[in-house]
């Protein structure tokens, strides 16, 4: 991950240019007879060194990569219960009180590894497409929850949840300013 990536980065550049040599002339003086020769004496080079800085604020991706890893939390508790030696839809396990497969914990575990992602790169369209998925998913499991009974254990308290996670990064994606800030000093040396 480079320095401009994740929700929050600080950045400075320091630029150094040398200004150009001032000549001012000056009169040496020979002991012998006083005869004046104009000379030239170089001053030191003077430098300006420029600094500039920007700061970069998003909470809206702290808020996808919140929610997305919660997901990918959750899905990971249910597949290490549930195990991989069986059939996916076969133990069901319970989960911070709810019902889940093996199968619904991979469901789980990648639209929040893309959740996270998107909120570690600050990516609003990402996190517009997966948290729409998530919702999407989410209210059909709801309304439709027998349907998923048996693959799945999909409880419909459960899937009202997601979609309330999904409509907190959609609307976040779409309602949160990012802050920029940018200044640059400039000293004469």
């Amino acid at each position: 991950m480079t320095i401009q990536e994740g929700p929050y980065y600080e950045r400075t550049d320091t630029y150094v240019e040398p200004q150009p040599a001032v000549v001012q002339p000056a009169t040496v003086v020979q002991p012998a007879p006083a005869v004046v020769h104009p000379a030239a004496v170089v001053a030191p080079a003077a430098a300006s060194v420029r600094t500039a800085s920007g700061r970069r604020f998003a909470p809206d991706a702290i808020v996808t990569a919140l929610v997305g890893l919660a997901l990918l939390l959750i899905g990971l508790i249910a597949i290490t219960r549930a195990g991989l030696d069986g059939p996916m839809s076969d133990p069901v396990v319970s989960v911070l009180g709810f019902t889940h497969t093996a199968t619904l914990g991979f469901i789980e575990a990648g639209l929040g590894l893309c959740l996270l992602l998107c909120g570690a790169t600050q990516s609003r369209s990402g996190a517009l497409f997966f948290g729409s998925v998530l919702g999407i998913a989410g209210f059909v499991g709801a309304v439709q929850a027998d349907s998923f009974k048996h693959s799945l254990a999909l409880e419909s308290s459960m899937a009202w949840l997601a979609v309330i996670a999904a409509v907190a990064v959609v609307l976040s994606a779409l309602l949160m300013p990012r802050v920029v800030t940018r200044s640059t000093t400039i000293e004469h040396v």
